[in-house]
């Protein structure tokens, strides 16, 4: 039996090195990497099925389809290079380069992908996408208050006496992480869970508060006002003040904000009573020391920038900023190992771009040129992005779509011509993380599949059709020794690159150690401008939250979820009866942009101003959550606004 040592590559922090074990040329085992301190020997249950539920589900598309009358044909790989290549000149000649879209989602996240951008600067440039349906929110505050995104080592978190998971279930969504959090509480730490959600990770800690969704900010300028007022009445010493005189700036601006609020007012705006806000706050500043670990579900919010900011701010009170066991954690930079100059940017003279929360409506709104020709990679964005619904008909606007994925989907329904990828298992290529320090190896396991193609050789092929071959050619190594050249000056060879797991060194290895801020004072600085918006929709009472099922990898779901049925929410009794509604029953649900018949689970443990579902659930199912979500965009960070959706509910006619 043969062993490969690999690398997930889905839209997961956990970033899993994978030891594969291959017979012949069937993979027929997968496990964890006991040599990785992440990984740590195991994998999460998605992964450890991924052999049958992915790289051999029946469902796989293995050669590529062309739509004809409406159903899939298959079709030779030189028959769709041609009509691929062919449509890029017909759009280009009329409409210029602009009149192309290439969407790049997020169902991959590795370095080879530079060469899809590198293909299309070469093109001259075409129409790509800002701003993220992910975690844009809370990267931007960070950099506001630190000058820069820097998070704890996860393994760091064992040094923590307190540790606060704030909006984040890593129970489901990152076990990895979960695994160090429970040693951590094992060897004494003291875990609490902030959510308006009863999460599998909310069970497990040793306090649970449950604020109102989208009020984060009040709940932390709370705990701000209740530390430094203790501080100032001489009963604790609870504030670090060398810390704020030396390290920090507009301190007093902070001070003026949390002032303009009295805590009873805080309390009701935040729905946490006094005394559970009173013992949370001391629990937090008498940590020695304390860490937050942040999640996307704080991001999800117009102005999801408040709480992060006011969450920064409470670390910096304390002085739990620069020391080990400390520090506001919200994730990693997978990319920022890598040197992305070889995408050329600047022979892309005719680049436009639309803004990926609002992708549907910016296509449908596109002039001079408008989008003729979309070009899509690792992404579901008729399913994933908000107001599903727009999506669609922007995608259907276009005169022709290409889609490079493994399954058939609800975007591919709008698509013309599909063409298979190689998964992880089958292709060459590296992978930085948003969960750790750790650059992984994706070593080919097998040969690929049918007829699967890796993206970097579709747009190698297409290249050679359109006359620039010679700018894209190559193999995989050479481009990944170029995109590698900053990991290579950290004295790691790219032969123990591409054969194990390295771990990139940092300096300072605990941030913000050497007490340095890429800000403009050079300091950690405290929001100064707080005007917090009530985004309440008239004669839409309830949040509408949609989180990631337990079971669900983005939108890639179980075989039980491919049919017919309904989006299954979750909802307070007390807000069913006076609608006449009962556990179990159909309901309308609708927002100001969509509606949807749900089914009915009556929850006790679901706070009364929201509904709780789940995202990923697909469209021509009739599970898409996202037909009713608006297609707003944050006012800072350019993320998207998805607990912003209000909806009422009502009993079907």
């Amino acid at each position: 039996m043969k062993t490969v040592f690999t690398t997930c590559t889905r839209d997961c922090p956990g970033t899993c090195s994978i030891i594969a074990q291959v017979e012949g040329e069937k993979v027929v085992k997968l496990r964890g990497n006991p040599n990785h301190d992440v990984t740590a020997g195991f994998l999460c249950k998605t992964t450890a099925h991924y052999l049958e539920n992915y790289l051999y589900s029946d469902k796989r598309i293995l050669h590529p389809l062309l739509k004809v009358d409406g159903n899939w044909k298959k079709i030779s790989w030189n028959e769709a290079l041609d009509i691929a290549a062919s449509q890029i000149s017909k759009v280009i000649k009329p409409h210029g380069s602009q009149s192309i879209l290439y969407y790049q989602g997020f169902g991959a996240r590795t370095a080879l992908q530079a060469m899809n951008k590198r293909f299309f600067n070469l093109l001259g440039g075409v129409t790509t996408t800002y701003g993220t349906v992910c975690g844009g929110i809370g990267h931007t505050a960070m950099t506001m208050d630190f000058g820069e995104k820097k998070s704890h080592d996860p393994m760091d978190h064992l040094n923590s006496d307190i540790i606060i998971i704030w909006g984040r279930n890593p129970a489901v969504t990152d076990v990895h992480l979960w695994r160090i959090l429970r040693k951590a509480k094992k060897n004494g730490a003291t875990l609490i869970v902030i959510d308006p959600v009863k999460t599998k990770t909310a069970k497990h800690a040793d306090l649970f508060i449950q604020p109102a969704p989208g009020n984060d900010h009040y709940l932390a300028i709370a705990l701000g006002k209740i530390i430094i007022q203790k501080d100032l009445d001489g009963k604790d010493n609870l504030v670090d003040h060398n810390f704020i005189d030396n390290y920090t700036s507009n301190f007093h601006s902070y001070q003026q904000i949390l002032d303009e609020y009295s805590l009873q007012n805080l309390s009701c705006k935040c729905g946490v009573e006094i005394p559970v806000l009173e013992e949370l706050a001391r629990i937090y500043a008498e940590g020695n020391p304390s860490s937050i670990v942040t999640g996307w579900g704080v991001h999800r919010y117009l102005q999801g920038h408040l709480a992060f900011r006011m969450i920064d701010a409470l670390a910096a009170i304390t002085g739990n900023i620069g020391i080990s066991g400390g520090g506001v954690s919200q994730g990693f930079e997978e990319y920022e190992y890598f040197d992305f100059s070889l995408e050329m940017d600047e022979l892309g003279k005719n680049q436009r771009k639309f803004p990926m929360p609002q992708i549907g409506e910016a296509i449908l709104s596109a002039d001079n040129p408008p989008i003729k020709l979309i070009f899509l990679a690792s992404g579901n964005p008729v399913n994933l992005n908000p107001n599903s619904l727009k999506v669609k008909e922007g995608f259907e606007s276009a005169d022709f779509v290409v889609m490079i994925d493994h399954f058939l989907n609800d975007t591919s329904d709008s698509a013309d011509l599909f063409l298979p990828a190689t998964t992880y298992l089958e292709e060459e290529d590296l992978m930085g993380s948003y969960g750790h320090y750790w650059v992984s190896p994706v070593n080919p396991v097998i040969p690929p599949l049918g007829e699967v193609k890796s993206e970097f050789e579709i747009f190698q092929l297409l290249a050679d059709r359109l006359g620039f071959g010679d700018e894209m050619s190559g193999r995989p190594k050479k481009w990944l020794m170029k995109l590698a050249d900053p990991i290579l000056n950290q004295s790691i060879s790219f032969e123990d690159l591409c054969s194990a797991p390295q771990k990139m060194s940092r300096d300072p290895e605990i941030p913000f150690s050497d007490g340095k801020f890429k800000t403009k004072s050079g300091k950690f600085e405290f929001i100064e401008d707080f005007s917090p918006n009530n985004t309440r929709v008239e004669n839409y009472p309830l949040r509408l939250l949609s989180t990631m099922h337990k079971d669900f990898v983005g939108s890639v779901v179980p075989e039980d979820e491919l049919a017919d049925g309904f989006l299954n929410i979750q909802i307070h009794p007390d807000n069913l009866h006076d609608k006449c509604l009962n556990d179990g029953d159909k309901a309308l649900l609708e927002s100001p942009v969509g509606n949807l018949i749900v089914k009915i689970n009556a929850n006790e443990e679901v706070r009364k101003d929201y509904i709780l579902t789940y995202k990923g659930g697909w469209l021509k199912y009739n599970k898409c959550v996202n037909v009713l979500t608006p297609d707003t965009i944050s006012e800072v960070g350019e993320g998207t606004p998805y607990y912003d959706t209000w909806v009422r509910i009502t009993p079907l006619i």
